[in-house]
């Protein structure tokens, strides 16, 4: 009975075996069944074959179709091309940004949450020229974000942080990029990327399996950022997770961070890594009149955002990502403020290829200067290692161990 149930249905039912699931084809895209169709189906047939009042027949059934090769699939076998983008009218390809009727065989289940249209978004373009105050190279970077979004890429790395103060538009951004979006974006709570005592629970992490981009809301000053957890989002290897009382499974992040707030968190290591993943993006100019519709008004051009979108979608293809001036100098502000480690070596430390300083010396200085500004210290190791990536290195001087290269300043000669 399960091959008969499988003849009829193999061409519109999978099973993944990660989410525990039945999935079923539209003629869009492969749908969560919720409601339980594929049970229904089952007990349907049963009724044909004069089985209905068999007990659990139709069950028997269905939980035999699960394993059929015909129907069974993993978290990794959905959304497999990361330029393939699925619309209610069909799926475009990013790298062409040809439009073309949705098939089965490509594996989608998820849809943005309008078809493309032809035409220029003028009121968006309106709103974005105030949002940057006329700066054309961050609304094409806007735009190289938005498209990036689009695809199931992480190559960039990336997270992006909007600021600024409240009623300039960064959150009114953010709401028409999701709604544009729809089932390719989700909405994450801070704690997930922000320092707790405590460990994430897995399912977290499994709800944003396949999301393209996932946004958070920063509203806390003070607040640091989970560091290690940004680097395993952000760079590219697969992640463990779990749905509820499921297996553990891993999958590839297809998401890029995009966090919206007032008050940018604490990042206590400045180093490459961090450098190369934080793109800090001022959203600083209020409008004179605010208009409280806007964001409705925005959404009823959604279908020419979106083609808009996917027009910086072939651009970054084409060019990267090209980060204005004023991005570049926001995101060096707030690693300058963050790194006060590096502001203990520029005001305290004097640097020539003559000096050397003692490590607990160093370290007594450092500690001080770190509680004189709220901060907790660390280990001398840990001083150490920050030492070595800025590239000072341990030696020896008249037997005595030492770092070479710098030396402390005089106490009167501090900057304060």
């Amino acid at each position: 009975m399960a091959l008969a149930f499988t003849a009829l249905h193999g061409n519109s039912l999978r099973f993944d075996h990660n989410a525990g699931s039945w999935f079923e084809w539209d003629s869009t895209r492969w749908r969560p069944d919720n409601c339980h169709r594929a049970f229904t189906y089952a007990r349907e047939m049963a009724r044909r074959h004069g089985a209905a009042g068999k007990a659990n027949f139709a069950g028997g059934v269905e939980r035999f179709a699960r394993a059929d090769p015909v129907h069974a699939v993993t978290a990794d076998g959905w959304d497999r091309d990361p330029y393939l983008l699925g619309t209610p009218g069909g799926t475009v390809d990013l790298r062409t940004g040809d439009y073309f009727p949705a098939r089965p065989a490509d594996m989608i289940t998820k849809q943005t949450g309008v078809e493309p249209e032809h035409g220029e978004p003028t009121l968006w373009l309106r709103f974005l020229d105030q949002a940057t105050a006329g700066d054309r190279d961050l609304m094409r970077f806007l735009q190289q974000m938005a498209g990036y979004c689009l695809t199931g890429l992480t190559n960039e790395h990336a997270l992006f942080f909007i600021y600024g103060p409240g009623g300039n538009g960064k959150s009114v951004f953010l709401n028409v990029l999701n709604h544009i979006m729809g089932d390719y974006a989700t909405t994450a709570g801070m704690d997930t990327f922000t320092a707790s005592k405590s460990d994430r629970h897995p399912t977290d992490l499994a709800m944003l399996n396949g999301a393209r981009m996932v946004s958070a809301s920063e509203t806390e000053e003070g607040r640091a950022w989970a560091e290690s957890r940004i680097k395993q989002l952000t760079g590219g290897d697969k992640i463990s997770a779990r749905f509820m009382r499921q297996d553990f499974f891993e999958f590839v992040p297809q998401f890029k961070l995009v966090i919206v707030g007032n008050h940018a968190p604490v990042l206590a290591n400045v180093d490459d890594a961090a450098r190369r993943r934080f793109n800090i993006v001022p959203f600083t100019q209020k409008p004179v009149q605010p208009d409280r519709m806007l964001e409705e008004k925005l959404k009823a051009e959604a279908g020419r955002i979106l083609a808009w979108a996917i027009a910086g979608c072939k651009d970054w293809q084409a060019n990267g990502l090209v980060r204005p001036e004023i991005v570049t100098a926001a995101t060096q502000e707030y690693f300058d403020d963050q790194d006060l480690f590096g502001q203990w070596i520029n005001d305290r430390c004097e640097r020539a290829s003559g000096k050397w300083e003692i490590p607990t010396t160093l370290y007594n200085d450092w500690a001080e200067y770190a509680r004189a500004a709220g901060d907790e210290p660390g280990t001398q190791t840990g001083m150490s290692s920050k030492l070595k990536r800025a590239g000072f290195q341990r030696g020896k001087v008249g037997g005595v161990r030492c770092y070479r290269g710098l030396a402390l300043k005089a106490k009167g000669a501090f900057h304060e």
